[in-house]
Parts: C-alpha cells; sequence; structure tokens
C-alpha cells in the first residue's frame, strides 16, 4: 500500500516533458535585498578604507 501511494507521489510531482522544465544559469538566486551594484561595493570599500584610515587618529 505504501508503494503505490509513493508512486502515485511520484507520478504526480514529476514533470512530463523534459523539455518543459526551465533551465537556469546554475547561479544561485539572492534576494534584492542582498544584491549590491559594482558602484555599491567601490563606495562601501572606499568608505570602510576610510574608517580605518580614520581609526587612528586621535580627538
Amino acid at each position: 500500500m505504501a508503494r503505490g501511494l509513493l508512486a502515485r507521489l511520484r507520478a504526480w510531482i514529476a514533470v512530463e516533458d523534459p523539455e518543459e522544465r526551465i533551465v537556469g544559469s546554475g547561479d544561485p538566486i539572492t534576494s534584492p535585498q542582498h544584491r549590491r551594484s559594482p558602484d555599491a561595493e567601490r563606495e562601501l570599500e572606499r568608505l570602510e578604507d576610510a574608517a580605518d584610515e580614520n581609526r587612528g587618529e586621535g580627538p
């Protein structure tokens, strides 16, 4: 009985035609909140470098 149920479940989930499958690039998908443009990355690095330089200076 369990095998029959498992077989029906597999058939229900299976993609009928492999041609209908969506093929992606394989790259991980990230949410827009975690994506950054190259310009934003450069600006963050610049700000981090400036903060590192200022840490050594006294008031």
